[in-house]
């Protein structure tokens, strides 16, 4: 079917919902990691009476909205998604359904068993209908709470829809407790060179994680977004790289030989990623290495700056180094590789000889928990707002003991760029 372009006040809206001129689509999610299709997304598009053309429901919606009828369409919609997952459900008992809900029906008739009646006619188990909401557009907070309450102890599950995008409040999904979080097309587009996105990712992980919620993955397109979203800890996707939205949805084989096809390429790029850390570590270690042989033949630590300087002339990987005694304090100056002083945002700001660091990962893994070498992961450095990791290893000079840092550049490749 061709898609209309129509304006709203052409489409007779009232029509349409009496004549249920409404056909469902579905979208797979796919559990990667599982290797199989954990449930469909059911989706609704509008067909013009007498013509062979569809609405798209933003249009479909957009008209109910302005004759007044977004209640009906809602529940039409959801009859003609019920009606055709119906099939699906009975080849396959275990698949769930995600099922679109206005939050804004919510704040206008509550927690009214509707939704109950039409899945108890449809034949399909509660436990199998998955509630897709977005907390974001919902204006009576503790109406929504009611209706998540309500609805999980009738076996429904929950899923908050479009998280991270807009102004989700993260408070109020905490609150909320869902059994599944769908993270935004807008946080995973790019996310396999967007540094912040990744972290961003990663922090809405550890909060699903913490509340026992299942994390989705919205609108991945491409294989290397794909294998980001398993790196950073995610394990099931939806979107175009599996399949488009379609009304004729068949449960191929080949979707799963296409989940089996990127557990490999993760699996590769992990092989590819642990033989490149240790190649850089091993860098590391002889950059280190050189720099502790110079500091340790000094007579005193006043002479460390003059060193490290020494030591840094054309060291392209360093940021910046600097010495701690055992107490954590340092004892020389924050020496750069270039030239700390270019960075102008006045936030970031390089350390100074007296500065306590005692309660930094990279001390207190040493010396209070008694090792040699520490490496962090990778993070912001706040002596000249550049992403580095940092090595440090205890040394010692006259029998005490110090501790050399070193802070080195660490790159973000795309992850394309980094596949075999």
């Amino acid at each position: 079917m061709e898609q209309s372009n129509q304006p709203n006040e052409t489409i007779n809206i009232a029509q349409i919902i009496k004549q249920k001129n409404l056909v469902a689509y579905f979208q797979p999610i796919m559990s990667v990691t599982g290797k199989k299709i954990l449930g469909l997304e059911g989706l609704i598009r509008g067909i013009i009476p007498g013509a062979e053309k569809t609405i798209p429901p933003q249009q479909l919606f957009s008209a109910a909205h302005t004759a007044g009828l977004t209640i009906p369409l809602d529940r039409a919609c959801r009859d003609a998604v019920l009606s055709a997952f119906l099939d699906y459900y009975q080849v396959n008992p275990d698949l769930l359904l995600f099922l679109n809900l206005d939050t804004a029906i919510i704040d206008e008739v509550g927690g009214s068993n509707y939704l109950c009646d039409q899945v108890d006619k449809s034949g399909i188990s509660p436990k199998n209908i998955v509630i897709e909401i977005n907390e974001s557009k919902a204006l009576n907070t503790s109406g929504l709470t009611q209706f998540v309450t309500t609805y999980k102890n009738k076996g429904f599950l929950i899923a908050l829809d479009d998280v991270g995008a807009g102004f989700s409040n993260m408070d109020r999904i905490a609150g909320l407790k869902p059994d599944i979080v769908k993270i935004d097309r807008s946080i995973i587009k790019d996310m396999d060179h967007i540094y912040h996105k990744q972290e961003v990712f990663k922090s809405l992980v550890n909060l699903t994680n913490k509340i026992g919620a299942l994390i989705v993955a919205e609108g991945v397109e491409t294989r290397s977004e794909a294998i980001q979203v398993l790196k950073l800890g995610g394990q099931v996707i939806q979107g175009f790289y599996f399949a488009k939205p379609g009304n004729d949805f068949v449960l191929k084989a080949e979707l799963i030989a296409k989940t089996a096809e990127v557990v490999d390429a993760y699996k590769a790029l992990l092989l590819k990623e642990l033989d490149d850390y240790n190649q850089k570590c091993l860098a590391y270690t002889q950059t280190v290495n050189g720099m502790i042989k110079a500091l340790a033949v000094v007579d005193h630590p006043d002479e460390f700056d003059g060193q490290l300087t020494k030591c840094l002339t054309g060291a392209e990987a360093v940021d910046c180094a600097y010495v701690l005694d055992e107490s954590g304090i340092q004892c020389s100056d924050t020496v750069g590789a270039k030239n700390i002083g270019a960075c102008e945002k006045l936030v970031f700001h390089s350390a100074k000889m007296g500065v306590d660091h005692s309660i930094k990962n990279f001390y207190y893994n040493l010396i209070k928990r008694k090792q040699d070498t520490y490496i962090s992961e990778p993070y912001v450095s706040m002596a000249t707002g550049s992403l580095c990791i940092t090595y440090s290893r205890v040394f010692r000079l006259a029998a005490k003991k110090y501790i050399l840092c070193v802070d080195f550049l660490e790159t973000q490749q795309p992850l394309a760029a980094q596949l075999p």
